[in-house]
Parts: C-alpha cells; sequence; structure tokens
C-alpha cells in the first residue's frame, strides 16, 4: 500500500495522492534542519535540541499511517471523521519514547505535535483533552497501525515503534505540565516551545506547498561604502567642537564613521543590544545598514553563523521607502523581501521549481510568510505579534531571529504602557535566540529602561546596551531648527472644537506667507480641521493651497500631494497640510511651521523634524505648536497622555537642543506605574505558556497582546478610482493564474496596483467584495460605487467611526 500525506484533484475531478507520506516525512526534517541554527540558548545542549527536533518532526504525521486518515485524503468510504485525525496519536508516540529520557522534552514534544495545525494554546488545556473520548480514538487508531508497523518501522528507521504507540497514563502528564507551567515556569520555554513550534510548522507548510527554501547569499559588506563613499576618517572626541562648523552632509560621515568604529571592539560579538540615537536627516537608515552588513560578516567569520537581516517599522509609507533605498544600495542578486499588510507577493523569485516551472501564487505567498529572502523588510505588526504571539500563521517565522541582526527603526511609536514588555522581550529574544537587536531613533525612548524597571529587575537580569553613536548629545546640539511651543490651556468646545481652533489658535498664529502643517491623532479629526481651514481661507478670500495626508487615501494619491507640496514650498508658495501621524517619519517636507495634537513626545519631535528640516539658519528656531484636541488618550492611552502633559508643565517654549531634556523628563517619574500592569501580566503568561484564554481581558494571555489596537481586524481594500484600475484589477487576477509573466507584471503593473489600496477597519467593510476568489484578504470598492465610498480630498469615507487605540 502507498501511503499518501496530501492529495489532490484531477482534471477529471477525481481525488488522487499528490505526494508520498514518508516523501513528505524526510522533506519536512530535512527543511527543518536546514533552518535549524547553532549557538542558541534554549536550556538543551545543541546536539539534544536537534534530536528533539527529529522526534517531533518524523512523528508528527503518524498518524496519516491509518486507514482512517488514508480513506478521509483519498475520498474512499467509509470516512469517519473523529479517527481520520492524525497529530495526536504522533503526539503521544513522541511522548512514550522521550519520557524515560527528560519528562519535560517529552511534554514538549507531545504539545507541539498535537497543536502543529492549530494556535498554540494554554499547556495546561492538554490536560482537560486528555479524556475517555481521546483514549478511544487512540486505541482505534493504534490497533489499525499494528497491521503496519513493519512499514512505519522501515519508513522512518525506528527501532519496535509498535511499543511507543499507545495512550499514555493521563495523571503522570496532568501533574508534569502543572508541575512545569505553574510552580516552575521560565521565560526560556517560551522561546523553546515557540522556536521548535516554527521550526516544524515552517518546514510542514514549506513542503506541503514544495516551496523551495531560499539559501541566503553573502553579501557585499561595502554595498553602503559604494553607494555613498567611505566615511571621512574617524574624528576623535577632542574634536568635537567642530560638529558646529560642519555642513550637513558631513555631519552624516562624521556620524556614520562613529557607529562603525564600534566594530573595531574586540568585544562587539559579545554585545546583543545597540542604540543608534541621532536627529531626523541624519542618514540613520543607511548608517544601521552599513553597521549591520560590517558585523554580519564579522558574524560569519568568526563564529561561522550566516545571519539575516531584518528591519522593521511601523508605517508603510517607510517600509515601501525603506525598500527602494534597500534595493539601490544593495547588489540586484541579492533577495529583499517586503512582508506587510498587503504587500505584493509577486516579488523577485531567486529559485525555479524542481521541475523548472514559476512558483505558483501559493508557493509565493508561503516564501514571503516564512521570510525566505537574505533581508526582510517589515511591519512592527508583523515583527512583534510574531515575537509575542500564539497564531501559527505568524509563528511560522519565528525561527528566522534566531542569530538574526534585527534593526527597529522609529521605535518612539510604540505606546507608552506596552515598552517594558517589549523591551523585556528584546532582550530575552537576544539573551536565548541570539538575535542582535538596534533599537534606531532619533529620540531615545526608554525602551529597556523601563523593561529593566518593571520586569528584568524582578526576574534577577540586566540589560545594557551599547550606544552606537557616543556623542549623541553632541549632534543634538548641532541643531537650531525648530522649538516647541506648548499651548495647552486653550480649550475647545466638543462639538465646535476645529472652528474653535481655527480662531483661537490657528488664525492668531499662523501667517499667510508661511507654509504650515497640521498633525491629528485620528482620520476624523483631521478630515474635520481639513474642511474647516478650507472654509477659512475662502471667507477670508485667501488662496492658500490646502492639502490633506493620511492613510485614508491611496498610496498613489499621498505620493502625488507630497510631491506637489514639495514643489509649492520650493517654489515660494506657502501650502497646508492637515495630516495623521503618516508624516511623522519618512517624509520629506520642510515647512516653515506647524501644529500638533497632544501625543508622545518623541511622536511630537518626529513632526517637528518636517520643520525647518533643511536647517536653514533664517528660519532658526521655527515654531511647532502644541494643541489638545482630547483625542490623545483615546488613542495612545492615559499614561502617555499624562506623562506628556506633565513634560510640558511649565515650559514656554522647548528649544531643540534640550529636545533630549524634554524626552527623559516624559519618560522618567511615571507616575501611574500601573498603567504598566495590564501588559506586564502578558510577560507572566509567557512564563506560564499561557498563550490563551477564555477570559483575555482579565488574564491578559498572551493572545491578548496586539501592537495596535484592531490590527487583527483591519481590511486591506483595493479603490478603483478610474478605469486603469479596473485594467489593474484584471491583470492581477491574470497573473494569479499564470496567464501573464512575473516579468510584465513586475514591469508594467506591479507598483500602480500596490498604489491603489488602503487599509481600513474592518467593520467599515462589510458588503464589500473580495478583489477576486483567490484572496479573500483583499477586498475592492468597484468603480460602480465609487461615490459611495471614496472622496478623492480626504479618501475613504468612514461612518460610524470608532475611535480606538492605534499608533
Amino acid at each position: 500500500m502507498t501511503f499518501f500525506s496530501h492529495s489532490k484533484i484531477s482534471s477529471e475531478g477525481q481525488r488522487y495522492g499528490s505526494k508520498e507520506l514518508i516523501v513528505h516525512i524526510n522533506g519536512v526534517l530535512e527543511k527543518a534542519q536546514m533552518h535549524y541554527t547553532i549557538g542558541l540558548d534554549l536550556g538543551i545542549p545543541g546536539d539534544e535540541l536537534k534530536e528533539l527536533l527529529r522526534i517531533i518532526v518524523q512523528y508528527h504525521d503518524l498518524g496519516k499511517y491509518t486507514s482512517y486518515f488514508q480513506n478521509y485524503l483519498l475520498e474512499k468510504p467509509p470516512i469517519d471523521g473523529t479517527l481520520k485525525q492524525h497529530a495526536r496519536i504522533g503526539g503521544f508516540a513522541a511522548y512514550n519514547i522521550l519520557r524515560g529520557i527528560d519528562e519535560k522534552r517529552a511534554l514538549i514534544a507531545l504539545y507541539i505535535i498535537f497543536l502543529h495545525h492549530s494556535y498554540l494554546v494554554d499547556i495546561q488545556q492538554i490536560s482537560k483533552n486528555l479524556n475517555d473520548n481521546l483514549k478511544y480514538i487512540i486505541n482505534c487508531q493504534k490497533k489499525d497501525l499494528t497491521k503496519r508497523l513493519d512499514r512505519i518501522q522501515e519508513d522512518l528507521n525506528l527501532e519496535d515503534p509498535g511499543k511507543f504507540i499507545s495512550y499514555p497514563e493521563e495523571k503522570p502528564i496532568r501533574r508534569a505540565f502543572k508541575l512545569w507551567a505553574i510552580r516552575n515556569p521560565c521565560i526560556q520555554d517560551y522561546f523553546l516551545v515557540n522556536y521548535l513550534f516554527s521550526l516544524l510548522t515552517e518546514a510542514d507548510k514549506l513542503d506541503a506547498s514544495d516551496t523551495i527554501p531560499y539559501i541566503p547569499k553573502r553579501i557585499d559588506i561595502d554595498a553602503v561604502d559604494q553607494r555613498f563613499g567611505k566615511p571621512e576618517e574617524i574624528i576623535t572626541q577632542a574634536n568635537l567642537t567642530d560638529i558646529q562648523q560642519f555642513s550637513n552632509d558631513e555631519l552624516r560621515n562624521f556620524c556614520r564613521s562613529q557607529v562603525l568604529q564600534n566594530l573595531k571592539n574586540p568585544a562587539i560579538l559579545d554585545q546583543y543590544i545597540f542604540t543608534l540615537t541621532a536627529p531626523t536627516g541624519i542618514g540613520k537608515t543607511m548608517t544601521a545598514l552599513d553597521f549591520a552588513l560590517k558585523l554580519k560578516e564579522k558574524i560569519l567569520q568568526e563564529l561561522k553563523v550566516v545571519s539575516r537581516i531584518i528591519y522593521a517599522l511601523p508605517f508603510i509609507n517607510i517600509i515601501e521607502q525603506a525598500v527602494r533605498e534597500y534595493e539601490k544600495t544593495l547588489p540586484g542578486e541579492i533577495k529583499i523581501l517586503a512582508h506587510y499588510q498587503y504587500a505584493d507577493i509577486f516579488g523577485k523569485e531567486e529559485k525555479s521549481n524542481k521541475d523548472g516551472s514559476e512558483p505558483n501564487y501559493n508557493q509565493r505567498l508561503m516564501a514571503q510568510d516564512t521570510w525566505q529572502a537574505d533581508v526582510i523588510i517589515t511591519s512592527f505588526v508583523q515583527f512583534f505579534e510574531t515575537l509575542i504571539g500564539n497564531r501559527n500563521k505568524l509563528l511560522k517565522k519565528f525561527n528566522h531571529y534566531a542569530n538574526a541582526i534585527i534593526i527597529l527603526d522609529e521605535v518612539q511609536t510604540l505606546r507608552l504602557d506596552q515598552m517594558p514588555l517589549i523591551g523585556t522581550a528584546l532582550f530575552y529574544l537576544s539573551r536565548f535566540l541570539k538575535a542582535r537587536i538596534i533599537l534606531m531613533t532619533a529620540t531615545k525612548p526608554k525602551v529597556f529602561e523601563l523593561a529593566q524597571e518593571q520586569i528584568l529587575s524582578k526576574e534577577g537580569d540586566e540589560v545594557a546596551p551599547l550606544e552606537l553613536l557616543e556623542c549623541y548629545n553632541d549632534v543634538f546640539a548641532f541643531f537650531e531648527r525648530t522649538k516647541l511651543v506648548p499651548l495647552l490651556d486653550t480649550s475647545f468646545g466638543k462639538e465646535t472644537l476645529a472652528e474653535d481652533f481655527v480662531q483661537k489658535i490657528f488664525s492668531a498664529k499662523w501667517q499667510v506667507n508661511k507654509s504650515c502643517l497640521i498633525v491629528c491623532n485620528t482620520v476624523k479629526r483631521s478630515i474635520e480641521i481639513h474642511q474647516t481651514i478650507k472654509s477659512f481661507l475662502k471667507k477670508n478670500c485667501l488662496e492658500n493651497r490646502v492639502e490633506y495626508l493620511s492613510t485614508n487615501i491611496i498610496p498613489a494619491h499621498r505620493a502625488e500631494r507630497i510631491k506637489g507640496i514639495k514643489e509649492a514650498i520650493s517654489s515660494g508658495q506657502a501650502p497646508i497640510l492637515i495630516s495623521t501621524q503618516v508624516v511623522e517619519a519618512g517624509v520629506d517636507l520642510d515647512f516653515d511651521m506647524g501644529f500638533r495634537d497632544l501625543g508622545p513626545i518623541d511622536s511630537i519631535i518626529q513632526v517637528a523634524g518636517r520643520i525647518n528640516r533643511n536647517n536653514n539658519p533664517k528660519k532658526k528656531y521655527s515654531p511647532l505648536y502644541v494643541v489638545d484636541f482630547e483625542d490623545a488618550m483615546k488613542i495612545y492611552g492615559r499614561i502617555t497622555y499624562d506623562q506628556a502633559k506633565f513634560a510640558f508643565q511649565g515650559q514656554i517654549e522647548i528649544l531643540e537642543s534640550n529636545y533630549l531634556n524634554t524626552i527623559r523628563k516624559y519618560f522618567d517619574d511615571i507616575a501611574d506605574k500601573k498603567s504598566f500592569s495590564q501588559f506586564n501580566k502578558i510577560f507572566e503568561s509567557m512564563k506560564m505558556l499561557r498563550y490563551d484564554s477564555d477570559a483575555e481581558v482579565q488574564d491578559r494571555p498572551v493572545s491578548s497582546f496586539k501592537i495596535i489596537e484592531e490590527s487583527r481586524t483591519t481590511q486591506a481594500v483595493f479603490i478603483e478610482i478610474d478605469e486603469y484600475s479596473t485594467l489593474l484589477r484584471s491583470h492581477y487576477m491574470a497573473r494569479i493564474k499564470s496567464e501573464i509573466s512575473k516579468e510584465e507584471w513586475e514591469r508594467k503593473y506591479k507598483q500602480d496596483f500596490q498604489q491603489r489600496i488602503i487599509s481600513i477597519p474592518g467593520y467599515m467593510t462589510a458588503g464589500l467584495p473580495t478583489i477576486n476568489e483567490f484572496d479573500e484578504t483583499l477586498r475592492v470598492v468597484p468603480l460602480d460605487v465609487l461615490p459611495q465610498y471614496y472622496d478623492f480630498d480626504t479618501g475613504f469615507i468612514r461612518k460610524n467611526e470608532k475611535i480606538t487605540m492605534m499608533l
């Protein structure tokens, strides 16, 4: 008898076995061991950890040898929907093999094999599922398997498999799980379980889809130098006073050379956590990449380990910008994978299938979801909800954190109440999986300091980040571009807020010859302010250009508006831009002045980076006025709102040279420490392997973590703004069906297609059709109903908008 792991339907409509079971098991083992990496600190010696992985992989599909599963797979009667389950008997067999060697490893194998097709659950839930019904299922499957033990022994090269295929005693398992997770919880076990679970599930899905794993290439360590030139010789601390005489280009060059100097430290490979603090516009993106490339080569030469580079950012617009910059810098044969919501899956593909055919849609999607590339550029949602999460779809790529070089940019966008948990998770990621982490920002948020204070001290651990730009205080002192002017005592009526803002503040501070940026915390508020400003200008016969910018409008329109505003400013006009936080980073605009709704101090300072950006001495200390539209608490939480007000307390104005001191005040002496408690509880759940719970709000299991509230309920929507968009939609469908080639899609349509997609809260998209039957994750606003859903000035028409915490 031939045993199959998977099946397909023929053109005649007949179900047939598409892959032999032993081929699949061996394929999964090969791929899992390919992605297994050395030198980790997971509490089990390397060779023994690899052996544990082998046992887990070899037994994960044991149940597929039963006639019950084969009948179900090939649709041959009789089909028993209960007895065809295949995961649990393999879990028990692995447990029985290991329990005499190491009870904890036996429990891990049982747990991972049980759940390899589902989310991770509270580890105590496994004990609750041990019952007479499960015992009946296992006994029936065992009886069925006894008919083919010789075949199993031959296929899996196992000695006497029959003695391990049985339902074990329940009481010892229940007692062992309880003793482990409740009495002896350990955060190291969270990383151990996730790592092994990731290796199995990734390899299983790669092999099932016939997706070829990517073998990383060596990247030229001088790639950044070749684009920008080698930095000048390091300038000694004795010459730091010369900074004031530097041009902007000389300052960028100086900062890069200072950062690279750290690589000469003989103990640099013993350091796993770094910070890179530098003002906006100083070239941090390429400086961090240059450092990462040279560190990557050093790790390879001295430790014989290949490190992937993972670059994570908060906003889609700056992710897309980062992809373009990386592609300009790194050699063309290097695979750069962009992975974020509705990122295009038809990117560069280095390998064809074994038969020479082009990888299909599912294979490309799998390669993207499992980060098969040299460099991964992704979103904070993808990165952090994989690090702190329980979803099978995300955890497939968890193993790629091992020995990676991780660059986290614009970390000031993280919610203040999440920072202790995130800092702690990053610290243990670096300890147990040997990831090297670079926290990059212009505002130095105290992610690790808060982690130390709130969690790590209680765990008896200490984090000691290395600042890569040691003289950042001197670099900040170079700039006199802007100042913050708090106007928080001015109140606005709830129903007349936009009108009150324009009458009380905007009309008094703004001058008709000044370009101006206004940043709001919510899309709803930004649209109100936009409409009111337009009315004000019309009433006063003023002709200043007024534009709107947020993620509520399609990227194609955003790019056009940014270009138009930039041209208007360059030509001496005085446009007014109303925006949301999307303008905080990665938008190269240079306004004369601005207004920003109260929010995190570091985010406010990021907005200041869009004012007098080019450091014009004639515009010295251009103002950014800070107002309170009373949306900050709804969006960022009480702790951020209270600390922001505290930082501005008693201040008339804050000059740019004092921004770092203001940041320190913002993070110091946090009054409401209880605001951290909800997220700190998630760390306890990580230790106890409490991945989910029926009472999420009270228990705060791992599954309750979201980097952005509603991040799991947003919906990608393609907007058919014109007949060309309709044509793009048809070409997208043709690409999925392989009716047009990859090259034609990339050359003619890919970028334009992506530029017409936005992300909207899911509840606002009810009734919209999916773009096609292959992709349920992407909905569409058809051209014939466009006016009902999309406004060309302000974007998607949001009805009954709910205000929830978000970035």
